[in-house]
């Protein structure tokens, strides 16, 4: 299926907002620096000064911000497809994640994701569970031995490994394992970089290596998997075939491959350590949740125990992604004129919503800034269908988010089995949180570990 450039993608950014309110803060940079350090302190002062519907300069694009969940709603449902995700992302992740379903939309977003449906049925969900587990004792087993415990450079590996047998179907050893990790963090720091040119020297030009690499790698992985029966993710979208009968392309799949493994990989391993870090502060709830693994009677969770054996670990992951969903702003752009708050936007405009902000507001959640998973119990996210939305809504819906929920689940109920875990040093409750590109302890978590019986 091809489709041609449409015509909304031909026109430049609408960068004339004078109808709307707010400030473009510093030249060229505007507010960017505020919102990297301290991104809910900067789109509060923005709410609470201009209203919901604002405009902000963000990293040299004009961006109009709409805070709140029936914008939430608006921009991810969009069934008048006024908004387009391809566009809203262009020109800041573009060209990282080209190829990806969030650069794709309507009928061409619809006819890429048929790639990724057999890979995400039930029956193929349970066969990743018991590879899963074998990898988390292996990785696991080996954490209490280290002198300077981090968690988060150990889960990431952890989760790279499992992603490697999951979604690659290979067992990789440690070189080739820490070959394909600096790839992607080459990639994520391209990603945060403040001059997006693929210059020598550059840290943009760095990411864009990665990606380089990654495409290499994944591209050519593609033919070998062609008419194999294994069950791994690369080899079930590289046999899926159109409705006439042909596979993708090599290039097709293996640019799907990076994209779904990089937000599979990056935005679990963000989950995990926030989850671990309030955990490791929170010692009542961290025995509440190894006595809630306990009381099952197994070493291990089944498929069947994830969707409500374990209530207060579901709460957990459900509370981290509130307080640090993994995509803090969702971009888009306007493809013809349509109104929003009361405001009538101008065809080619940056709109952004802000999960990190409305799951935070004050008038719908109780204590917001406090890591409390009851709150998921007494329903307080149920108060408008879009006030708790980690994983966007519409077309757009994270296709994986089943699979990371099943991944956090299996990872945590397995690490409260095999240790107790603390802060090593005083102070690291309050410690400086890293915001982007996905969150985590700047300390990158160095904890003590107690090996459990």
């Amino acid at each position: 299926m091809r489709i041609a450039v449409p015509e909304y993608a031909r026109y430049e950014d609408n960068r004339n907002l004078s109808n709307i309110p707010g400030s473009y803060g510093l030249p060229l940079a505007g507010s960017i620096f505020q919102l990297v350090a301290e991104p809910f302190q900067l789109l509060d002062r923005f709410f609470k000064k201009y209203g919901p519907v604002c405009k902000v300069s963000l990293n040299f694009q004009r961006v109009v911000l709409c805070l709140g969940p029936d914008f939430n709603r608006q921009l991810t449902l969009d069934k008048e497809q006024n908004f387009s995700a391809s566009m809203g992302y262009k020109k800041s992740l573009g060209d990282f994640f080209r190829g990806g379903l969030l650069m794709r939309d309507f009928a061409e977003h619809k006819f890429h994701r048929r790639i990724m449906q057999t890979a995400f049925k039930t029956e193929t969900m349970r066969d990743y569970v018991e590879l899963m587990h074998r990898i988390i004792d292996d990785r696991l087993e080996t954490w209490g031995e280290q002198g300077d415990f981090r968690f988060y450079p150990n889960i990431k590996l952890l989760l790279l490994d499992i992603g490697a047998r999951v979604f690659l179907g290979l067992d990789l050893d440690g070189p080739a394992t820490g070959k394909l990790n600096q790839n992607f963090l080459k990639l994520n720091e391209g990603m945060m970089a403040l001059i997006r040119k693929d210059w020598p020297g550059l840290s943009y030009r760095k990411g864009m290596n990665g990606r380089r690499n990654l495409e290499r790698y994944f591209i050519g992985l593609v033919p070998q998997r062609r008419g194999r029966p294994d069950r791994d993710m690369a080899t079930l979208f590289a046999n899926e075939k159109t409705e006439e009968g042909e596979y993708f392309s090599d290039r097709v799949v293996g640019e799907h491959l990076i994209f779904l493994l990089l937000a599979a990989h990056d935005t679990t391993t963000s989950a995990l350590s926030m989850a671990t870090h309030y955990l490791a502060g929170e010692q009542q709830w961290q025995e509440r949740l190894r006595e809630e693994v306990r009381c099952l009677r197994k070493s291990h969770l089944e498929y069947d125990d994830l969707s409500g054996a374990v209530p207060g670990i579901d709460h957990s992951f459900k509370e981290v992604l509130r307080l640090h969903p993994p995509v803090p702003l969702m971009a888009r752009r306007t493809i013809k004129e349509v109104e929003v708050g009361g405001y009538l936007l101008q065809p080619h405009t940056l709109v952004q919503i802000s999960p990190l902000y409305t799951h935070r507001m004050e008038q719908w959640w109780n204590n917001p800034h406090r890591f409390d998973p009851d709150r998921f119990a007494r329903g307080e996210h149920k108060q408008h269908n879009f006030l708790w939305a980690p994983f966007g809504g519409g077309a757009h819906k994270c296709i994986g988010l089943h699979f990371a929920d099943m991944l956090f689940k299996c990872v945590l109920s397995r690490l409260l089995l095999k240790y107790r875990f603390s802060y090593r040093d005083s102070g690291q409750s309050g410690g400086r949180i890293q915001h982007f590109p996905f969150s985590k302890p700047a300390d990158n978590l160095p904890l003590r570990l107690e090996r459990l019986s």
